[in-house]
């Protein structure tokens, strides 16, 4: 599972893949989402716009793209999409958490702090 940090304008955005071990955590958190409901938030304009992950011939659960921004997750498989609620931002910390020793550490210390400064 390829995990792409969309952070970048003008660069490439930095991407890892997850171990077998952390594709697995990762889709047991995200089954335990609900639907979200209403107010969704935009994820355009510049800096951290959150994680795309993809499969990559690895398996993303019944998914084929799963895009995470501001405490909401867009899965998509085929022409449909589910959205799906994460207020407290379980999945973009574990994310950030699993880009250690991938991404420079300035860079994750931002991220965190824009997760941060949105769940207040």
């Amino acid at each position: 599972m390829e995990v792409e940090l969309d952070a970048f304008s003008g660069r490439p955005n930095p991407r890892w893949m997850l171990t077998e071990a952390q594709a697995m955590e990762f889709l047991a958190l995200l089954r335990k989402l609900s639907p979200a409901q209403v107010g969704l938030p935009t994820s355009s304009g510049l800096g951290y716009r959150g994680f795309i992950l993809r499969a990559n011939g690895g398996a993303l659960g019944p998914y084929e793209e799963v895009r995470i921004n501001r405490g909401i997750v867009f899965a998509r498989r085929g022409d449909a999409e589910e959205t799906l609620a994460d207020p407290q931002r379980n999945l973009e910390r574990w994310l950030v958490a699993s880009a250690r020793g991938h991404i420079d550490e300035p860079v994750l210390k931002h991220v965190q702090n824009e997760i941060r400064r949105e769940i207040k």
